[in-house]
């Protein structure tokens, strides 16, 4: 768990000095971040259940709405997201963020911020995506390349030649390439 002083201290370095709205937000923020992790930008805002904050980490996107009696959390990794939509219009600004099992929607009046975040997310995906690419277009690994396991002096046998086995690509992540989904309708004849 971080303390309160050390989330504080992250999103006064990254610009986001929030002194009343969304302090039971950050004080849950203590509970969900996990030690190391940092905070990269902030912003205040509503989605479809009302206030919330949304919040990117060097790992993850969070939505956190903290209402009395209620808590509301909402956990995006960045490999996840297929797709980010953002608009602006004269006093806010709305960005979709669309995953394979889920739209959220989150509008702030704090464009800047939102753009910032938007920003940031945008690179991390980037980033990830670029470095599962890399991983499939490596040269395949020989099997004897990895330790294999002893147990007992002797060598754990898998039933396969191990100079001439080759191991699979390594699976792009199946987050980052959706399938198309098609549906056919039943049309009743009535003849």
């Amino acid at each position: 768990m971080v303390s309160l002083s050390q989330v504080e201290d992250q999103l006064k370095r990254v610009g986001c000095n929030f002194r009343f709205w969304g302090r039971p937000e950050i004080r849950e923020l203590t509970k969900i971040l996990m030690p190391g992790e940092i905070i990269a930008q902030a912003v205040n805002g509503r989605y479809e259940n009302g206030f919330a904050m949304l919040v990117a980490t060097d790992h993850r996107l969070l939505l956190i709405d903290k209402k009395p009696m209620f808590l509301t959390l909402e956990d995006v990794r960045f490999d996840m997201i297929a797709e980010i939509d953002f608009s602006a219009q004269l006093f806010d600004g709305t960005v979709k963020i669309i995953t394979p099992n889920r739209k959220l929607v989150f509008t702030t009046w704090s464009q800047e911020r939102l753009r910032k975040v938007l920003n940031y997310t945008q690179q991390r995906v980037s980033d990830i995506r670029q470095h599962y690419m890399q991983r499939q277009f490596q040269p395949q690994q020989r099997v004897e390349d990895y330790a294999v396991p002893r147990m007992g002096g002797l060598a754990v046998q898998g039933g396969y030649e191990e100079a001439s086995y080759q191991l699979p690509p390594l699976p792009l992540n199946p987050y980052t390439r959706t399938p198309f989904i098609m549906r056919k309708r039943r049309v009743p004849k009535f003849y």
